[in-house]
């Protein structure tokens, strides 16, 4: 008998509450500290409501889950299922997937749960996707072993870009490598940030205004898809959805999408890249499956 499987990840997945709450995926919230109060990211706030009173708060930074409450969410879910599948922040953005390494180590003898924690080495949807997609494997009764090989898998395939139309905001944050060369420049360079080795890198800088951003993060993905089906997540932070549906149009005219997924950035991604970033994730599969 294979046994009951839960799919568990951080809120910086960036996953949409509708598609969680169907899939049944456990989410735990990272900490947002808006001007010293506390919120529980997707719990105690919003992203809409973050975004909307981005301008107000003086000082922002995010937290990585806290061990007790790891161990709090942790002890729960092993009793609750007969093995885990958690894929968590890139280490290089969030301690967190650390933290459940520690509470894992910690507490593995007590119960018969069988674990398996995975860094995918990405955040946002591009981190959320594998997820989603071990999620449906779970409800469909595949093997604990065959769903960690699809998100192996998955996450080899992945590429993540953000185009940022206002440096000010990375200039911020200390978690974007590359920044220091753009150090002295106008802040209407534009950077497109992309991912290598589980770390935000800049991936190219314009001058100008969003829209040739945008085209520039399409060059760069159309290369990099050459023509292999993909499934499709973009994010937005802004209210403003034009941009979303102008992106979705475009993939879905000139890519091979299996799925398309949308959603918001949330406050505790959104606090690196600024309130008006735009980001398109997906994962590559193979030609012709």
């Amino acid at each position: 008998m294979q046994g009951r499987i839960g799919v568990v990840t951080d809120s910086t997945a960036d996953i949409p509450p509708e598609v969680v709450q169907e899939l049944g995926i456990e989410v735990i919230p990272v900490t947002v500290v808006l001007d010293g109060k506390r919120y529980r990211d997707g719990v105690d706030i919003s992203p809409r409501d973050f975004y909307a009173r981005y301008h107000e708060y003086r000082s922002m930074h995010s937290e990585p889950v806290t061990y007790e409450d790891y161990a709090l969410a942790y002890k729960r879910l092993v009793h609750q299922y007969d093995a885990l599948i958690v894929v968590h922040v890139s280490e290089h953005l969030s301690a967190t997937v650390n933290v459940a390494r520690r509470v894992h180590a910690d507490f593995e003898a007590s119960h018969t749960c069988r674990v398996a924690i995975v860094d995918s080495g990405y955040c946002s949807m591009a981190c959320g996707l594998p997820v989603i997609a071990a999620a449906r494997m779970a409800a469909e009764g595949r093997s604990f072993e065959e769903i960690q090989h699809l998100v192996g898998q998955m996450l080899q395939g992945m590429a993540l870009y953000l185009a940022v139309p206002d440096l000010s905001y990375l200039r911020r944050g200390k978690k974007i490598s590359g920044l220091k060369s753009l150090v002295g420049m106008a802040l209407k360079v534009k950077p497109v940030l992309a991912f290598q080795e589980g770390r935000m890198v800049v991936a190219t800088k314009l001058f100008g205004e969003q829209p040739n951003m945008i085209l520039s993060m399409l060059n760069l993905i159309r290369e990099d898809i050459n023509g292999r089906p993909i499934t499709l997540a973009i994010t937005q932070t802004a209210a403003d959805s034009s941009i979303v549906r102008s992106l979705r149009e475009v993939f879905e005219a000139e890519f091979t999408c299996r799925r398309v997924y949308e959603a918001f950035t949330s406050p505790s991604v959104g606090i690196n890249t600024g309130p008006a970033s735009t980001g398109v994730m997906y994962c590559k599969h193979p030609r012709g499956r």
